[in-house]
């Protein structure tokens, strides 16, 4: 007669050698964070054990060190993209990176770009800035982008201050 095979409903489950073989695959290009492949990990059918073996592994073979990330990320969020610490701090606690706060601080300090960047930010951005606008909502402006950028609220009022005068 006509017998019809009947397929399981939804995706095929994942296996765990397969998911970690990807991983380190995936690691070993670009520098990750535990945040970041727990993320991954949950998108896939594994058990939490076979997840949580996943990890150790990844974090045993060193595929994963979330100081060395936390240390490269900081080099270059300050250096490449000019954010303040707030910023990378932040950024950080998202990825649930408390523990290795301490040594991108310590990164951050060492770079310590606060300064020099903060400069030449606010003298890229306020030549963006429209003449039309009158300085005191120029200098709103310039003060909010860096701030949105990270930097300490003490460090932008000392950087926007001499703007103040210009017309």
């Amino acid at each position: 007669m006509n017998e019809r095979i009947l397929k399981p409903v939804g995706p095929a489950p994942d296996k765990p050698q397969v998911v970690l073989a990807r991983l380190m695959r995936y690691c070993s290009r670009r520098e990750c964070c535990s945040g970041q492949i727990l993320l991954k990990l949950e998108k896939t059918t594994l058990s939490v054990t076979e997840q949580r073996d996943i990890m150790n592994r990844l974090f045993q073979e060193r595929f994963i060190n979330d100081e060395r990330f936390a240390e490269i990320y900081c080099r270059e969020k300050a250096l490449n993209a000019r954010w303040g610490w707030s910023k990378i701090c932040q950024r950080l606690k998202w990825w649930k990176m408390d523990k290795a706060l301490a040594r991108a601080h310590a990164v951050w300090l060492e770079l310590n770009p606060n300064r020099e960047s903060l400069m030449i930010l606010a003298s890229n951005k306020w030549k963006q800035i429209p003449d039309s606008l009158p300085v005191n909502k120029r200098c709103a402006r310039l003060s909010r982008f860096l701030l949105s950028r990270g930097f300490a609220t003490n460090d932008v009022i000392e950087v926007v201050r001499p703007y103040f005068g210009k017309a």
